[in-house]
């Protein structure tokens, strides 16, 4: 049996996935952004699995771009993990619908909780488009979550290697499905969201989309020291280097790996990050990482 894990990383959590997986079914293990640069993207394996983050409650728009280069053939067995801080949203419920769009079908879909990495609200109503925060994760849970996550991957690939299929993991709120079928996200999600970049013209695109221009709210403080790690580990090489500064090109994956691994914590998100704890996965190193980036 040939075996491939397809991952999409940016803090590490999705690549600890991905290689756990990978060193118990002896699969090899790809980067979907080095695949991203290919025209045509064709996988010949018995087994495809797919490791990325939880987006918005979605998956993320490199994976849906991913996805429609994917071409596979008949009868290959596909699944899914995906990786959240506090939910599993729908994404596997849209990486099935995607998927099917592309004439195949995802045998099963699994959930596996790993340590916030992006930005929450702050309970305060005053100000509320700037009372934004970096969530700090204390190190006791960090490390409760990844034995609870080696636990689940166990499981996991045990499935798989069993060919089950049918599972398919999703929120379990009834707000969230609600919100979907009223829109909410399209609209209201969407308008909150650039009000919190200080996107003040978004653009007429779906919100999955449109979050690349949410990128106008990162800047370099300081203690930025031009050392280009930033550019580097950006999984859409959406930035530049000018004069020793990084700047953001409108293609954002908002997958916050350039603030997460600057070595100067110098990135901020506007206000939201300024003297806040970084994270990635401890047992992912910055190499690990600049070997998933195209650039």
């Amino acid at each position: 049996m040939s075996a491939e894990i397809l991952v999409f990383s940016a803090t590490g959590n999705s690549l600890a996935v991905a290689q756990d997986l990978s060193n118990r079914m002896e699969a090899k293990l790809l980067s979907i952004p080095t695949l991203m640069t290919r025209h045509q993207v064709s996988i010949d394996a018995d087994l495809v699995g797919l490791v990325f983050p939880v987006y918005h409650k979605s998956f993320p728009l490199i994976v849906k771009r991913f996805i429609e280069k994917l071409h596979l053939r008949h009868g290959t067995y596909v699944f899914a993990v995906c990786t959240c801080g506090d939910t599993p949203g729908l994404a596997v419920d849209h990486l099935r619908v995607l998927l099917r769009f592309r004439g195949v079908e995802l045998a099963a879909g699994y959930a596996v909780r790993m340590p916030y990495n992006y930005i929450t609200p702050t309970p305060t109503l005053r100000g509320f488009f700037r009372s934004f925060t970096l969530r700090q994760i204390p190190v006791e849970t960090q490390q409760a979550l990844a034995e609870a996550a080696a636990a689940k991957v166990a499981s996991v690939a045990a499935a798989v290697r069993a060919r089950e299929t049918g599972t398919f993991e999703r929120t379990s709120d009834v707000i969230t499905p609600l919100t979907e079928r009223l829109g909410l996200p399209e609209t209201l999600g969407k308008w909150a969201w650039m009000k919190i970049a200080g996107v003040e013209n978004p653009p007429d695109l779906p919100f999955l989309e449109a979050r690349q221009v949410m990128d106008r709210a990162f800047w370099a403080d300081d203690a930025c020291n031009g050392c280009r790690v930033c550019a580097r580990i950006c999984p859409v090489q959406n930035i530049e280097m000018m004069r020793d500064r990084p700047r953001w090109q409108g293609r954002c994956e908002q997958c916050f790996a350039c603030l997460q691994w600057c070595p100067q914590e110098a990135i901020q998100f506007r206000e939201a990050t300024v003297s806040k704890r970084r994270y990635h996965h401890p047992d992912v190193t910055l190499a690990d990482m600049l070997g998933l980036s195209p650039g």
